[in-house]
């Protein structure tokens, strides 16, 4: 692994052919990028909604705004945090405290609390799944079909603690006709041209958006049809089709016709009134239990409620449901003069199931597209006589759609080309980037061109036979010349010329006659400049996000005056929906000695008290120094350090191994230095090692962790000089840092004064698992694998939670035999700290996967963790499982409509849950905040429970309060914090250790996000990293 200098220069690269071994660009600065967020702009996910870019390592600032999840702040609470905002105190000018939408709060439907209560009465005991479920066997052993049934328990009733509180929910009420439907898969293919031996290509993106409207018209006259451009329509009548059901179009740009088939396969016949008889009852008259139900239904309508935004060109629609107004500039924010993208704030939208009807779920979503407009408008922003400036602007053109003009030839008719003489044509190409002095192809007469970034007047082409009129065949012109001489125009000689063509073979035009697309998404990280003004756009309050969906975000969702709505007797509610709310009772948090620590608003701090148990002591340690600076002052401040560790109760010797620590230089070959200094610490067998950082720097941080994590087995925690002496020593940072080294030495923080409910009789063990992608790369990661990570705590307090991880094939969502192996360890584990006993009760959450997942992790997961069990307890003595699905990732938000009930950040209060309203009655979920947002939106996190052996048979009819309990007092339980958190710690703790898996591999993720080709071998080694045997069953990752 090498430093790969971020933002550095960096030879050998070029771009596309052009400007060789100047700044990468596009990845900038120093901050932690590799893993979820953490630069010094964003702790992991951003603000409120925002995500942010991904970075990595301890530097995640809890995970910011409203959504918060690390909490890090104010006295001695464990960190900075909270940054993933931008917004403060002063940011609400001009806004109310609450939302409004009329002179009157509308309280929630009546009719739908009674239906809900009906319901839920109806279907208790009905889906009984505990029997089931511990018969299943794992199906990759026994080649067996996952079973159809549904294995979901009921909902044993809705939730009663806590004050009630009336909510607004970002959902619109649908009102759809009990309509036939029918809805064609369609398959677009293009035709191959006689004489031709090229496969043509098959059509994407716009070009496919305008073949299938083009065959929309051919077929729709008369007949209400939408479709989302892509691969499905959906009509109210059935098609009027040819014998064969297709139908072929011309596609004409550039004066080249294409033809493509468009062949609609179908119809699937979709009765809506069985939709919305099942959302009156929730019960299917086919018997059928699978959830989610309807998904094809439901499908169509969200098709025929976007159908006329993705169809107008003043949107982008990306993905399936985000929808991005290109002509409000209103909506639009630069993300500086860096590579000159911009934030344009757009809106989500589904169609979305609850009792008794149909929902439209519609949020605020904020997207990153690159720079729009004539070229030689945009080239105005940059500093054309810099080469540095050049070179950015061959970047930014680089891979751009563009509308170019082709003129028409002075004098000539025109017929030749099929058009009325004097007429120029629009064609559609994708930039290369400018002229460089590296085009051509080895086999032609290459251009010459004195400087990459050349004007018109410094490029010259060979001018093959036969030439046009005028002009001399076989020689060499310039692009200024030619343009003159054909077509009569002077071109502007100030601009660069712009590569049309690819790098082998360019076209030249001059920047005017080229105008790039607008509405293209961004398809790399943004850099920590970016990164932190997405956050001053994108951290929004409740009460703008809720105005906006309200005003600005119907009309770009085209909700109101829609005549293809109107075609299938469709209307979207002009209200936001109201919700019942219930705000839970904080827990009380517990230090040594039975201290309690109040907390307010989902907040404490650690004045005066001392961690609840001490971990092993640290006998011996040392600090590593990289690039020293401040020597003096930073010696004397770990000594400071240390000795703030011991008053909180860590076990620590005052003196280090080294009394100046160790120094490292980043010159020359600083991985080898690195990994000297660890090899040298060797004969000491060092307890733990402290590395200061020169400033926040991933590839360094990466180092450190790779090399103590996986090569050495030392516990590192690293930490940046200027934070560590500021202010000669800030006793706010020394507790954030001293909370992960108790944690590392296996320690114990904090408890709760009541104990956790049903986990207090020391018999229940949790478990966290997760699995996490490699997304968000620009470059190729067909190649990139898959990486898991399991977590499970060893005993009642909650405080412990070590870890296995492992990678398994890319993309893939559902687990293998792993998670058996890594299951058997962790019961193992719990085994040693628990007199030699097995839990009782194994609660279970699994994080991150999406509705039409659940039943696979039914079908394909949970027998292995079952398999996992049989093979370590005694026969007939197997545990009690409950398996909870923990999401994020979802888009459902709520907003107060009383000042009385929400936060300094005007959200609502943390502890509050929501389970009626626009859940399904029978399925047991519910949505928690758990957490106080600082800034931002709060997202709540989203639980469903999809397998219940525990809660039901303790708590009986009280199952529901159990689980939302234990749920919301674990968020109080995240180690490293001294704020509750938005998920709970073992889905929490879970992602955390799937983004130190990527540490390990970070030189393999670098390389696909730059294009590079990775070796087998090399491939294969770093995919091969695994945790050091003397931190296997430590909490190494925190």
């Amino acid at each position: 692994m090498a430093d790969r200098g971020r933002g550095q220069p960096r030879g050998g690269r070029g771009d596309r052919g052009g400007f060789r071994g100047g700044p990468r660009g596009g990845r900038g600065g120093g901050d932690y990028q590799g893993g979820r967020g953490g630069s010094a702009f964003a702790g992991p996910r951003g603000g409120g909604d925002f995500r942010g870019g991904r970075g990595g390592g301890e530097y995640r600032g809890g995970r910011g705004g409203g959504d918060f999840r690390g909490g890090r702040g104010g006295d001695f609470r464990g960190g900075r945090g909270g940054r993933g905002g931008g917004f403060g105190g002063g940011k609400f000018a001009g806004e109310d405290e609450v939302f409004q939408q009329g002179a009157t709060l509308p309280a929630p439907e009546e009719a739908i609390t009674k239906l809900e209560d009906k319901i839920l009465k109806e279907h208790l005991g009905t889906l009984a799944v505990t029997g089931k479920m511990s018969k299943l066997q794992v199906s990759a052993t026994k080649g067996n079909e996952p079973s159809p049934e549904s294995y979901f328990p009921c909902r044993p009733a809705f939730g009663t603690n806590g004050k009630g509180v009336i909510l607004w929910a970002n959902y619109f009420k649908l009102n759809v006709p009990a309509n036939d439907l029918y809805q064609y898969a369609i398959e677009v293919k293009p035709v191959k041209k006689e004489g031709t031996k090229a496969q043509p290509r098959d059509a994407k993106g716009r070009k496919l958006h305008h073949i299938i409207n083009m065959a929309l018209e051919r077929i729709g006259k008369g007949v209400p049809l939408v479709s989302e451009f892509k691969g499905q329509v959906v009509s109210l009548k059935p098609l009027s089709l040819p014998e064969d059901n297709t139908v072929t179009v011309k596609y004409t740009i550039e004066n080249k016709d294409d033809e493509y088939n468009v062949k609609f396969n179908g119809p699937t016949f979709i009765d809506m009134s069985q939709l919305l008889n099942y959302l009156r009852t929730m019960q299917d008259p086919t018997g059928d239990t699978s959830f989610p139900k309807f998904t094809s239904a439901i499908d169509a309508v969200s098709i025929i409620i976007g159908h006329s935004a993705r169809a107008s060109a003043a949107v982008a629609s990306i993905g399936g449901s985000r929808y991005f107004p290109l002509d409000r500039d209103d909506q639009k924010f630069s993300l500086g003069p860096t590579d000159f993208n911009t934030l344009i704030r757009g809106y989500f939208q589904s169609a979305r199931p609850a009792t008794g009807r149909l929902l439209l779920n519609a949020n605020v979503s904020h997207g990153v597209f690159r720079l729009a407009g004539r070229v030689s408008a945009l080239m105005k922003d940059f500093d054309l006589r810099d080469s540095g400036s050049l070179q950015n602007l061959h970047k930014c053109l680089s891979r751009l759609r563009a509308r170019v003009t082709y003129l028409a030839e002075k004098g000539t008719s025109g017929k030749k080309r099929n058009k009325p003489a004097g007429v120029d044509r629009i064609g559609e190409r994708a930039i290369t980037g400018l002229a460089t002095k590296y085009d051509g192809s080895s086999g032609e007469p290459k251009p010459k061109i004195a400087n990459s970034g050349a004007r018109p007047h410094e490029v010259e082409f060979y001018l093959k036979a036969p030439a046009p009129a005028g002009l001399q065949a076989d020689s060499y012109i310039s692009v200024a010349d030619y343009y003159e001489k054909r077509y009569g125009k002077q071109v502007d000689r100030n601009l660069p010329v712009v590569n049309v063509g690819t790098t082998t073979r360019p076209v030249y035009m001059p920047a005017e006659l080229v105008e790039v697309i607008p509405g293209q998404p961004l398809r790399r990280k943004t850099n920590p400049a970016e990164t932190a003004q997405m956050i001053l756009s994108a951290c929004r309050s409740p009460f703008a996000n809720a105005t906006s969906l309200t005003t600005i975000g119907r009309m770009c969702l085209k909700l109101d005056a829609n005549p293809k709505l109107d075609e299938f007797g469709i209307s979207v509610g002009k209200q936001l929906l109201t919700v019942i709310g219930r705000e839970l009772v904080q827990p009380r948090v517990m230090y040594s000695g039975q201290r309690e620590a109040p907390v307010s608003q989902g907040s404490w701090n650690m004045r005066n008290v001392r961690v609840v148990k001490t971990g092993r002591k640290i006998t011996k340690w040392t600090f590593i120094h990289i690039d020293p600076r401040d020597d003096d002052e930073v010696v004397n401040v770990v000594g400071k350090w240390v000795a703030f560790m011991q008053t909180m109760g860590v076990a620590i010797e005052s003196k280090s191994l080294h009394a100046r620590g160790i120094n490292i230089s980043t010159r020359g070959q600083f991985i080898n230095n690195l990994r000297q200094a660890f090899q040298g610490l060797k004969a000491q067998n060092p307890d733990f090692v402290f590395v200061v950082l020169p400033r926040q720097d991933t590839p360094i941080y990466n180092a450190v962790k790779t090399l103590g994590d996986v090569e050495f087995g030392y516990p590192t925690v690293c930490v940046v000089r200027k934070n560590l002496i500021k202010n000669g020593g800030s006793p706010q940072y020394f507790a954030n840092v001293a909370l992960k080294v108790n944690l590392k030495m296996g320690g114990t923080n904090h408890k709760l004064g009541d104990d956790v409910s049903i986990i207090k009789d020391g018999k229940t063990m949790v478990v966290g698992y997760d699995v996490t992608h490699p997304t968000n790369l620009s470059g190729n990661t067909e190649n990139l694998p898959s990486l898991v990570g399991l977590v499970a705590s060893i005993d009642k307090d909650l405080g412990q939670w070590p870890a296995s991880a492992w990678s398994q094939a890319g993309r893939v969502e559902m687990l293998d035999k792993n998670l058996e192996d890594a299951f058997v360890e962790r019961l193992r584990l719990w085994q040693r700290h628990n007199q030699n006993r097995l839990p009782e009760n194994i609660i279970i959450f699994r994080d991150g996967v999406s509705e039409g997942q659940f039943e696979q992790v039914l079908t394909k997961e949970l027998p292995y963790m079952r398999a996992a069990c049989k093979s370590t307890y005694p026969a007939k003595a197997s545990p009690k499982i409950s398996l909870i699905v923990s999401v994020k990732r979802h888009q459902t938000r709520f907003y107060p409509t009383d000042k009385n009930h929400m936060t300094s950040s005007r959200n609502i209060t943390n502890g509050t849950v929501v389970d009626r309203g626009v859940t399904q009655a029978h399925i047991w979920d519910f949505f928690l905040t758990a957490h106080q947002a600082l800034q931002g939106t709060a997202r709540p996190a989203h639980y469903t429970v999809l397998l219940d052996e525990i809660f039901r048979s303790k708590a009986g009819a009280d199952a529901a309060n159990a689980l939302e309990r234990v749920t919301h007092e674990m968020c109080y339980m995240f180690g490293r914090a001294t704020k509750a958190v938005s998920i709970c710690p073992p889905a929490y703790y879970a992602d955390i250790l799937c983004t130190r898996q990527r540490v390990y591999m970070a030189d393999l993720f670098d390389r696909a996000d730059d294009n590079q080709s990775v070796s087998s071998d090399s491939r294969a080694r770093l995919m091969g990293a695994r945790i050091h045997p003397r931190l296997k069953d430590t909490m190494y990752y925190i």
